[in-house]
């Protein structure tokens, strides 16, 4: 090979070196950017797994408030993520909406329940009052001592109404009632206050004759 042509052929050879050079310094920066990105999108993928579970977490912690509240029967299972969801609110102003949906207060009928109450609280408080009738005058050889077993009940017959209604809201009413109901027990001690009166009228009458 003559000198001529060898020095063309090394200047092909130096100019597919130079381009191979700059190929793979090209191949070198766009690799360094793509792992770059590659990085950037694991940690946006984190950052939103990390999102969607407070989303969850924060979806469970309602259904366990509307659970508590209301009631297992009422509020149901909580439900699954959908497959496919239908374009709609942010699931920030679902929860959000949620949340104040069940911390609402709810409206019932009261009047019913404290009559319900108070009937309750004077039949319980009468019908320990005539247990204790009945063990007076069965216990007549203990003379006057007697009197504290109809005494007593009948003096205690408010109290007697009241736990007779909170026993009741406690153990009989539904669990989504309860939430208002509780503040009805106080009708069971005015049930139980009339057969007080009931008592006191007896007594006042026995006094006079």
């Amino acid at each position: 090979m003559d000198p001529q042509t060898a020095r063309v052929k090394y200047k092909e050879l130096a100019a597919e070196a130079g381009r191979l050079l700059h190929a793979a310094d090209d191949a070198a920066r766009r690799l360094a950017q793509a792992e770059e990105q590659r990085t950037a999108t694991y940690a946006s993928v984190e950052a939103e797994w990390a999102h969607l579970d407070g989303l969850e977490q924060r979806a469970a912690g309602i259904w366990r408030e509307l659970t508590t509240r209301f009631g297992p029967h009422a509020a149901g299972p909580l439900p699954e993520p959908a497959d496919r969801v239908a374009r709609g609110p942010d699931a920030e102003e679902l929860l959000d909406d949620a949340h104040q949906r069940v911390r609402e207060p709810v409206d019932h009928p009261l009047a019913g329940r404290y009559a319900r109450m108070a009937v309750l609280g004077f039949t319980a408080a009468m019908a320990v009052t005539l247990v204790g009738l009945e063990l007076t005058i069965a216990l007549h050889h203990l003379g006057r001592a007697r009197l504290l077993a109809v005494g007593l009940p009948a003096l205690l017959a408010p109290y007697l109404g009241y736990l007779a209604a909170n026993g009741w809201i406690r153990y009989r009413t539904s669990h989504e009632e309860q939430e208002y109901a509780v503040d009805t027990a106080v009708a069971g001690a005015f049930g139980g206050g009339g057969v007080w009166l009931i008592a006191l009228t007896f007594i006042v009458i026995r006094v006079v004759t």
